[in-house]
């Protein structure tokens, strides 16, 4: 949830970020995909069998929460229409649709 830094400590030093463990493991999490000089682009993620139980909202909530104390901009640009769903349930609401492409294959 945090490969668009280059190393642990860039996000330990920039990013923001909250987890829900199940045991060891990391089930669900809201964390900076990137970041600005007022921001963050929040990127959420929630193991599949642990979907539907509301752990994305309580991520979501605590890191929106965070970055209202530090003074932050949580962006939030929803990917689909469940990120959508839950964005609006976050008290977001929906701009536009945009077209976006999705690269899969580098070679």
């Amino acid at each position: 949830m945090c490969s668009q830094f280059p190393t642990y400590q860039d996000y330990k030093n920039r990013g923001l970020g909250f987890v829900i463990l199940h045991g060891d493991a990391i089930v669900s999490g809201a964390t900076s995909y990137t970041v600005y000089d007022q921001g963050i682009e929040i990127e959420i993620d929630t193991k599949e069998e642990y979907q539907r139980r509301g752990l994305a909202l309580i991520c979501a909530s605590r890191l929106i929460l965070e970055c209202l104390d530090k003074g932050l901009y949580p962006s939030w640009d929803a990917a689909n229409l469940k990120s959508l769903a839950l964005a609006e349930k976050l008290g977001y609401h929906f701009d536009k649709a945009y077209v976006t492409y999705r690269i899969t294959d580098f070679r």
